[in-house]
């Protein structure tokens, strides 16, 4: 093209351009636009990548919206992902960072992620976002591979902190996900967040391991026990570094403590009761058309 043209945002269906880059947009050809969508980049609106991951579990609309609002609002950069099974999460937060302008998730599972359909390299690919995600597939635990950051964060015998945001939905046992608390606490920045999730959720509940060797193997208490709850109640909210403990349905939320009670670990706090609120609200007033519709068929 001979000359370098800025990023243009080109939206979906409409084809908004800045204002600034209006004349040089008119004299470009049809074949010269689909180049820089292409190559320039076309951002994923959180109604996009709502529409492409609606049938992918493990995350919903809904809780996708959650996350994606918390990363946008706060500005956080550097994620840390704890368990991506196809990648669903994964694309949501990549999402908000590509609307923020930039960052990086840092996201593990084990090696058998791969074989998902569709897996995280599929999602990514299909949402276009996979400049702002690096995937570990671990042999054996995350544990091992945070043992690795640690090691690389440390200098002259102290751990630099890396994170502003965990996302913990990974093995779901005490003994993986305890220990992966503490791991966590050292790489996460004072005033981030550590988000669990699945609190209520136990082995003996899954249709998926209920009946598979190792869970039949457990004895009766680990198999009915929120394992996760456990670390969270017993670790997370018992830990000196931690505060602003909040429960919204099977999510548990903490934030890292700073010495001083400052201005975005406010903000924080404000956008999450914010979120939650309108959530709320928009769950109460589904309940009540439903009760209309019921009422209306009767």
């Amino acid at each position: 093209m001979g000359k370098k043209f800025p990023n243009l945002f080109i939206f979906i269906g409409k084809t908004q351009i800045l204002k600034k880059y209006t004349k040089i947009v008119k004299n470009l050809s049809l074949k010269h636009v689909k180049y820089l969508i292409k190559f320039q980049g076309v951002k994923m609106l959180f109604k996009d990548i709502a529409r492409i991951l609606k049938e992918v579990p493990y995350m919903s609309n809904l809780e996708g919206k959650v996350v994606y609002d918390f990363i946008r609002r706060s500005g956080f950069q550097n994620i840390l992902e704890l368990g991506f099974a196809h990648g669903t999460s994964t694309c949501y937060f990549a999402a908000a960072i590509e609307e923020n302008g930039s960052g990086l998730i840092t996201t593990m599972d084990n090696q058998l992620a791969k074989d998902r359909k569709p897996n995280i390299f599929a999602l990514l690919n299909k949402t276009k976002l996979s400049r702002y995600v690096k995937p570990i597939f671990a042999d054996s635990s995350y544990t091992w591979e945070l043992m690795k950051i640690i090691e690389n964060q440390t200098i002259r015998g102290v751990c630099k902190p890396q994170f502003d945001f965990c996302f913990l939905d990974g093995a779901h046992t005490w003994e993986v996900d305890g220990l992966t608390f503490f791991l966590v606490e050292k790489l996460l920045k004072p005033g981030g967040w550590i988000l669990f999730d699945d609190l209520e959720w136990s082995f003996a509940q899954s249709p998926s391991l209920q009946n598979s060797k190792v869970v039949q193997k457990m004895p009766e208490d680990q198999k009915t026990t929120p394992q996760v709850k456990k670390v969270f109640s017993l670790l997370v909210c018992q830990h000196q570094n931690f505060e602003n403990i909040k429960i919204f349905n099977d999510w548990g939320w903490a934030q890292k403590r700073t010495r001083t009670k400052n201005e975005s670990t406010m903000k924080s706090q404000k956008i999450i009761n914010k979120m939650y609120s309108r959530q709320i609200f928009k769950s109460n007033i589904d309940k009540i058309f439903k009760k209309i519709k019921r009422f209306l068929k009767s």
